[in-house]
């Protein structure tokens, strides 16, 4: 059997040995060591624990129970010198067993077989952890960097009353919800309420990302897809006025999102009044990239994944070369239309179905809110479906986001025969797999989102789902 040594004076040493006797099966002996037992009546009983009372830092007195072999020393005791002491003691017994301090004064130990627990620091951290409003990371768990992490939802939060189906979970996972002192395992049924705490796993950044867009409301896009914003601008394959609305898309959308810069992509670069504007971009600002040798798109979406990019901008025709890349990257596609961004005026959703809208409503309430559109949503109701449930989630949405989200429940006639002639409107469109046949059946289908094509004149944001 394997044997430990542990030494321990104080309250908190005394904490130590009932957690120790509570933890069961560990498979190890234990002999303790307490200096006074006037003072620490520890009441200890267990068959793997040998106590014994005396004064650790003697070295005559640790050498009679140093016949062991002990596999590991623990030294837990409220004086600092007496911990010098103790050290100094069991060090000249052993000069290799491995030893763990218990630090709250900062000691210095050159010891290759000895590591200090900071005390000071790990009081610290939980401590802060019952601040309001912040993180809490597990410290001694997996890397210890932040990648696993508990929060809890408000009542405003934009997770609140959401299915964890809907929820978009890039680098992240739900992995663990907590609802009334009850653990509750993740299922895409699942319904998020608030005071709900959910125990989430993923790259600290993008986690830190999460906490913020679950706390703070609103004003997060393009997070939690990613933070930067990336326009492909094809000097051979589109005109000069899409270049120049592709190039003010981007700049408009860094500007007013909460995006922290932008990246444009200049393929098959050509001379003329677009390339100056964009050399001249260059020399101002970083992130213009001028590429005389690449053109295949599949590079280029690896370089999107490794610099953080939340949101692409393209035009109509590279987007529909490349739709399949777009849809494998699961971030959103801005799709340039006919008009300026300026002149654009709403935000139009065309949907029928209620779970599509769940997915999609935090993105388009979060981006809207940004902009400062005006929010349309077309439900196409062809069966006179009951509707309260959806409008009764939008209506918490536009209060959420102070945001006024106006619901035309069409029934009788396709919304798209009288939007498809404007050209001021920004339509949410939901990526989904079905976008990606081309076949003859879309027109027949009832899937709003097939019909894309038709309102091609107008900005489209299509929004992966999973």
């Amino acid at each position: 059997m394997n044997n430990i040594l542990i030494i321990i004076d104080g309250i908190l040493a005394k904490h130590f040995l009932e957690r120790l006797c509570f933890e069961k099966g560990l498979g190890y002996f234990f002999t303790v060591v307490c200096q006074n037992s006037e003072k620490n009546n520890l009441n200890i009983s267990s068959e793997y624990i040998d106590l014994h009372y005396f004064d650790p830092t003697s070295t005559a007195r640790l050498e009679n129970i140093m016949s062991k072999d002990f596999k590991q020393a623990f030294i837990y005791m409220q004086d600092e010198f007496e911990t010098k002491k103790s050290y100094e003691a069991l060090r000249s017994l052993n000069p290799n067993l491995e030893i763990e301090i218990m630090d709250f004064w900062g000691l210095s130990v050159n010891d290759t077989h000895a590591n200090l627990a900071d005390a000071r620091m790990t009081l610290s951290r939980r401590f802060m952890d019952f601040l309001p409003d912040i993180a809490l990371t597990a410290q001694y768990i997996g890397l210890g960097v932040g990648e696993i992490m508990e929060v809890k939802i408000p009542a405003g939060s934009i997770f609140a009353y959401r299915h964890i189906s809907s929820i978009q979970q890039k680098r992240w996972r739900i992995v663990l919800i907590y609802r009334n002192s009850k653990i509750y395992f993740v299922k895409p049924s699942f319904v998020l309420e608030p005071n709900d705490s959910i125990l989430i796993v993923g790259d600290p950044v993008v986690l830190q990302s999460i906490f913020h867009n679950i706390r703070d409301k609103a004003g997060q896009f393009p997070m939690p897809f990613g933070s930067n914003v990336f326009a492909l601008i094809d000097m051979k394959n589109m005109n000069q006025n899409m270049q120049e609305r592709v190039l003010d898309t981007t700049l408009k959308l860094t500007q007013k999102s909460n995006a922290k810069r932008f990246f444009i992509h200049v393929i098959n670069p050509k001379l003329g009044v677009m390339y100056e504007k964009l050399k001249k971009l260059s020399e101002d600002k970083e992130g213009v990239f001028f590429d005389y040798f690449n053109t295949d798109f599949k590079q280029i979406s690896t370089w999107l994944q490794n610099n953080d990019i939340g949101l692409v901008v393209t035009d109509i025709k590279n987007f529909e070369k490349e739709k399949q890349a777009f849809f494998d990257l699961k971030i959103p596609i801005m799709k340039v239309g006919k008009a300026s961004f300026d002149e654009l005026k709403e935000a139009i959703i065309l949907s029928a179905d209620e779970s599509e809208l769940e997915n999609n409503a935090n993105v388009i309430t979060d981006l809207s809110k940004q902009l400062d559109f005006g929010v349309i949503l077309y439900y196409y109701n062809p069966n006179s479906q009951n509707i309260t449930d959806m409008e009764e989630y939008f209506r918490s949405l536009s209060k959420l986001y102070d945001k006024n989200i106006q619901i035309i429940n069409k029934n009788d006639e396709n919304p798209l025969l009288n939007l498809q002639y404007r050209e001021d409107l920004l339509q949410f469109v939901s990526f989904q797999k079905e976008l990606l046949n081309r076949d003859f059946g879309k027109n027949l289908s009832t899937n709003l989102n097939r019909h894309y094509y038709k309102m091609r004149q107008n900005y489209q944001l299509f929004i992966p789902v999973e």
